[in-house]
């Protein structure tokens, strides 16, 4: 009875303290900022890294003798040696490769969180521990509470080797300037860029330079007296500014090489335009559209340009100027010809809105964030295909390309400044045959299609090879035609 009894003991302990080896590739991680609450008290001590393929976020802390690995597919939770993480420099990023051994512990919860968030929920060495968003310090700051918030900043800064010709050029700025330094905690491109910049300034150890560091909430509220009177729709947010005026501001990323190079260039009151962040491979070519109204005059213009894209997609930069609303877009497609991104920055007066819809196989989700509005946020179920309907002419040549033939459901982006949100609706086209088309910009061979939403109707000449509309009338009534066109040459 005894020898009966002794084996399942046996089995059970066995089973308990098994540990799963794996055997991975390289998997790369990246720092991601997120709030640690053990047993209720906030751990700033804390880092939390992100993986993809598998999805798992690992928690590294002085308070646990291993680190503690959430496995998304399997909502496992696990304990797993510290030293299988090889980190970069910066402590940003790191790599894990090789046979990992994973101790299972238990399972976690998770649930939804405010903006779309998740918030992760478990046991571990008899603590509860709570990950979450981290909302974002707010309000002037010192730099010893940045880096006593997001420790890896602080590595960011130290590790940082910033240009030496902008930080002479910053040294010997010989004018009184403000510089206010606007960022999120809870942001990657603030992380990156703010101790950059903090690291030039230091070098350069210029009196003349007075900075201020005000960090934003992750909704774009607070501190009220400070986003919306600053027009701000990005962080982090540099705004240079020397008796009483804004000489210039760094918007989200360097316009130049580095973010040290951007602030030499504004405090000599050189002009420094951005061309955005979005990447691009090769320029395949840009033009100009004038909008028409229906007496045929002259209502407004569009200047695009199109790129390539590294992942095999395309995308398109275009400007759009009607009265006094200026229009910018960025749209891009992936190898497919399916939307993946789209972002919309509107101007109009002292009034300035930018939303970006980010799409994938599932859902379509939108962030606003203005001066007028404040921030607002859309997430939508959408279908496994999707057009984008978008202030962009130019891009509107991909719907006909994806559906010459039947309906496709389309997200509207919308062209009014006061408009937020879009909607989902249907679209038929029709396809007629190919055609001879003149135009300022030259005679294109291109399809002529027929679009119906609803009871609106428009009409589009589609390019044979870019795929860019040549000519249309759209369903307001406004007509647009193609005025110059430049195609970059085949290699």
């Amino acid at each position: 009875m005894r020898r009966f009894i002794f084996i399942p003991v046996f089995i059970a302990f066995f089973v308990m303290s098994v540990v799963a080896q794996e055997k991975t590739a390289k998997t790369d991680w990246s720092d991601t900022t997120r709030d640690v609450l053990i047993d209720g008290e906030i751990d700033r001590s804390a880092q939390v890294l992100s993986a993809g393929q598998p999805t798992r976020l690992a928690l590294l802390s002085p308070k646990f003798e291993k680190a503690i690995l959430l496995d998304v597919n399997s909502k496992s939770v696990n304990t797993v040696a510290k030293d299988i993480w090889k980190f970069s420099p910066d402590k940003s990023s790191a790599t894990t490769e090789g046979t990992i051994e994973l101790k299972p512990i238990g399972k976690y919860v998770r649930v939804d969180g405010a903006n779309s968030s998740f918030v992760y929920t478990f046991n571990a060495e008899g603590k509860m521990i709570v990950i979450r968003a981290h909302p974002g310090l707010t309000g002037e700051l010192t730099e010893d509470k940045v880096w006593a918030t997001v420790p890896v900043w602080r590595a960011g800064m130290d590790t940082h080797k910033p240009d030496a010709k902008a930080v002479a050029a910053i040294k010997a700025s010989d004018k009184e300037t403000n510089i206010t330094i606007i960022f999120g905690t809870w942001c990657g491109d603030s992380k990156h860029y703010v101790p950059q910049l903090l690291k030039a300034l230091h070098e350069a150890n210029n009196p003349k330079l007075k900075i201020k560091l005000v960090g934003i909430d992750n909704q774009f509220n607070q501190p009220t007296d400070v986003v919306q009177p600053r027009k701000l729709i990005n962080v982090p947010t540099v705004i240079v500014e020397r008796g009483g005026r804004e000489i210039g501001r760094i918007i989200e990323t360097p316009a130049t090489a580095s973010v040290e190079e951007d602030l030499a260039t504004i405090l000599q009151e050189k002009p420094l335009t951005h061309n955005g962040r979005w990447d691009r491979v090769v320029k395949l070519g840009q033009g100009v559209y004038e909008y028409r109204d229906a007496f045929g005059k002259t209502v407004g213009k569009e200047d695009w340009e199109l790129f390539s894209t590294a992942e095999g997609g395309y995308m398109i930069h275009s400007r759009v100027t009607t009265g006094d609303l200026t229009t910018e877009i960025f749209h891009r497609i992936n190898a497919k010809k399916n939307p993946t991104f789209v972002e919309v920055t509107k101007t109009q007066g002292d009034n300035l809105t930018r939303t970006r819809y980010n799409i994938d196989d599932h859902s379509l989700s939108a962030t606003l964030r203005g001066n007028v509005s404040g921030g607002v946020k859309q997430t939508l179920e959408i279908p496994a295909q999707l057009a984008m309907a978008s202030p962009c002419v130019a891009a509107e040549g991909w719907m006909s390309a994806q559906v010459r033939e039947g309906q496709v459901t389309s997200y509207l982006v919308p062209r009014e400044f006061a408009n937020t949100a879009g909607t989902l609706f249907t679209i038929n086209n029709q396809s007629l045959n190919e055609e001879n088309v003149k135009t300022p910009a030259g005679e294109f061979r291109a399809q002529h299609i027929i679009r119906m939403t609803g009871k609106e109707t428009s009409e589009w000449w589609v390019h044979s090879q870019l795929g860019i509309p040549v000519r249309g009338k759209l369903a307001n009534g406004t007509e647009f035609v193609l005025t110059s066109l430049e195609v970059a040459p085949k290699n």
